[in-house]
This record gives C-alpha cells, structure tokens and sequence, in this order.
C-alpha cells in the first residue's frame, strides 16, 4: 500500500535537523553559496551540498547556477504539488520561531514520514477510532498498527481517549499544511 509517495519522503527529507536548518538560512538570506551555507551551519561544503540536493530533490529549493556558483533559493518546483504549501508553511514557522523549527520540525516531519501513519493519519482524522475499526480499516499488523500508533502519540499528534484513538490539533504552521495535504488527497482517492 503506497499512500502519499511523495508527501512522505517529502516528510522523510525535512525529518532532518540539518537539513531545516540549512532551508531556515536560505529562507532567511535567499541566494546563498553551498559554501556560505556551511559555514553558517558549521559543516563541512560535502555535506551542505548533499544536503542541499536532498532539499532540492523535493521541490523545496531551487539551485541557479551564477557563473561558477551555485545560489540557492526558496523556490517550489511547479512539478512537486506539495513544495509550495510546504515551503509556506515553514517560512511562516521560520518567521515565528526561528530556533524552535527544528525541534518542533523534526517532530512533525518524523511523525508523517511513513506511508503507514499518513494511512493512520487519513483515517483517524475522520473521526476518533477504536483499535479495532483502525486495524480494520489501515489493514495493518496489530504490532505494526501499534508501532506507528505510538509514534504518532510520541510526537503529540494522537491521544487515546476512553473510545480510541484521536486527533490532537496541533496549530503548529507545518501540522496544519500537511493535514491539509493528507485531507486533500484522502477527499481525491489518493
């Protein structure tokens, strides 16, 4: 079952401390060099660029090539539908708090970076479920159910209440986009 192929590796890339940083400086001063990048960051210019590539390969960041540079800018590719409201939502993140992105990044990122808890995540935001009408509807191991069912309570988005399992608004801008995101796709079949 391969729900949301890309919003989930999408999610996978940002679930990167590094890699939220190095989107934060380019958001920050569009237009940096991989080296200004890494010495902003203090790591070395391989890894910025590694980094980078990861970045660019989901469509959150654009590379121009400036004579014999590089610059970097925060620039959704058309062809990734999710890099725009992605890339919104964290420059709006980046702007409210720059320092707690990463922490509260990696945290939301990391909770719908598998295919399995955006498949948990689509039906419970549907209303609260039982672990067994859950079970029965993601089609999943009960170990494997209860793994990602931990995660999810792990990073604060699911609670289990006397009747089962629900969601927990988070008003974080990322959380909000990427339920959007996960509605928008469950309400066209994806």
């Amino acid at each position: 079952m391969e729900l949301h192929p890309t919003l989930w590796r999408t999610c996978r890339v940002l679930a990167g401390v590094t890699r939220l940083r190095l989107l934060r400086q380019i958001c920050r001063v569009p237009g940096l060099r991989v080296s200004d990048l890494a010495t902003l960051e203090g790591i070395g210019e391989s890894r910025a660029s590694q980094e980078l590539r990861r970045l660019q390969s989901r469509g959150l960041v654009q590379a121009v090539r400036m004579g014999r540079r590089v610059r970097y800018w925060p620039l959704p590719d058309p062809q990734v539908p999710a890099a725009k409201p992605l890339l919104n939502a964290l420059e709006t993140a980046f702007r409210r708090s720059p320092r707690s992105v990463e922490t509260e990044g990696l945290r939301i990122a990391s909770a719908f970076s598998h295919p399995r808890r955006l498949a948990i995540i689509q039906v419970i935001l549907r209303g609260p479920r039982n672990f067994g009408a859950l079970s029965g509807a993601v089609g999943f191991s009960r170990a494997a159910l209860n793994r990602h069912l931990r995660i999810l309570q792990a990073r604060g988005l699911v609670e289990r209440r006397a009747g089962g399992y629900r969601w927990k608004a988070d008003p974080h801008p990322l959380t909000q986009c990427l339920v959007r995101l996960v509605k928008r796709r469950s309400a066209s079949g994806g």
